[in-house]
């Protein structure tokens, strides 16, 4: 038991190290395994994109460390503070009109005018989320996505791994648009939102 935090917490250290020096990272969360990027160097951002053979037409999710790291992101409102306060930290992506902040174009939609937020229940969030961080399933292109970060590795070699993380579920994030006091469901997954949290 010892010995697995202290493999977690060398990792989690290795993984920002890597982040902060504009390399990719492979991160356990609740769901399926992820790859990232800190989101506002657009360098690190285009290397997801290379590395997993992505469509650059695709924007990314962007995660962060929590509602108040959101709003610095995105203009909030009432319905989109309800979801969070009730489902995050937690398997659900909310897109919300952006602010500009800085994010690489790759992490907004709609013609740069929205972001797809999402905040992951993973032990690792506190430490990495130091700036928002572009985070895609950890699969290539057209390929079924993978819950072990290990067996993501044989996809991305040389890329840091934080070990362990829990016990993913398999199923994506729930992804819904919150747009003038309206809750859109995008993709269905382990939450199910109605036209209210």
């Amino acid at each position: 038991m010892i010995e697995r935090e202290q493999d977690l917490a060398r990792g989690i250290a290795h993984a920002r190290a890597a982040l902060e020096a504009g390399q990719l990272v492979l991160l356990p969360t609740e769901t399926v395994a992820g790859l990232a990027a800190r989101a506002d160097d657009a360098q690190a951002v285009a290397r997801i994109f290379t590395a997993k053979g992505r469509e650059p037409d695709k924007p990314l999710a962007v995660c962060v460390r929590d509602a108040d790291a959101a709003e610095a992101l995105a203009e909030l409102c009432a319905l989109s503070r309800a979801l969070m306060d009730v489902h995050w930290p937690g398997p659900l992506t909310i897109v919300l009109p952006a602010k500009d902040y800085g994010l690489a174009p790759e992490c907004l939609g709609a013609n740069g005018t929205t972001v797809a937020l999402r905040c992951p229940d993973v032990v690792w969030r506190d430490a990495l989320c130091f700036a928002p961080l572009a985070l895609t399933s950890a699969n290539l292109s057209g390929q079924p996505s993978v819950t072990d970060v290990a067996q993501a590795r044989a996809d991305f070699p040389g890329v840091v791994a934080v070990p362990g993380g829990g016990d993913p579920s398999g199923q994506p994030s729930t992804i819904v648009s919150v747009m003038d006091g309206a809750i859109t469901t995008l993709r269905a997954g382990q939450i199910v939102i109605g036209s209210a949290p």
